[in-house]
């Protein structure tokens, strides 16, 4: 499968369109029951599929073939869940926060508001945030890491251990 999916990410990239409708109805069932398995609503994971994949058809260059295409295409996806979820987020406390005018503003409480954890995800190194995300938000066990992302299980460890301390170190 592996190869089949580079191979038609090879040809997105040469701007097949057909090449693109393959490896979504390869990998678009599978990742839109991710997005309802993390809370997503029907429309908000047709919505980020269809952001997703457009994503791929402007950037599959972006892809260096060092993990599995199904799991980039996940972190594509969950990351604009993320986005998506975050601005809904960052709307409720809003709203929650208003102030009446004059009222003295509470520096601490902007800070926490200003923290973007979805930001600081994105921000990773690819390798990190593939490691992190399968372990801490798949659920994964770093053997079932490894071998989704075609690595060894030392590294998935590390890579998660290196992940976890960027994120500690930039929430702080």
């Amino acid at each position: 499968m592996r190869r089949i999916d580079s191979r038609l990410l090879d040809a997105v990239g040469r701007g097949d369109a057909s090449a693109l409708g393959e490896l979504y109805d390869a990998h678009a069932r599978l990742i839109a029951f991710r997005l309802r398995r993390e809370g997503a609503s029907v429309e908000e994971s047709e919505d980020v599929l269809q952001e997703t994949f457009l994503d791929v058809w402007r950037t599959s260059e972006a892809y260096r073939g060092d993990a599995e295409v199904a799991a980039w295409l996940w972190g594509i996806a969950y990351r604009k869940y993320l986005m998506l979820v975050r601005g809904e987020v960052r709307l409720r406390h809003r709203e929650e926060r208003a102030r009446p005018v004059g009222q003295p503003v509470d520096e601490e409480d902007d800070r926490v508001l200003s923290i973007d954890a979805g930001h600081v995800l994105s921000e990773l190194n690819p390798d990190l945030r593939l490691a992190f995300e399968a372990v801490a938000v798949d659920g994964l066990s770093t053997a079932e890491a490894a071998e989704r992302l075609g690595v060894p299980e030392g590294t998935v460890k590390s890579r998660v251990h290196r992940a976890r301390s960027a994120l500690r170190k930039e929430l702080r």
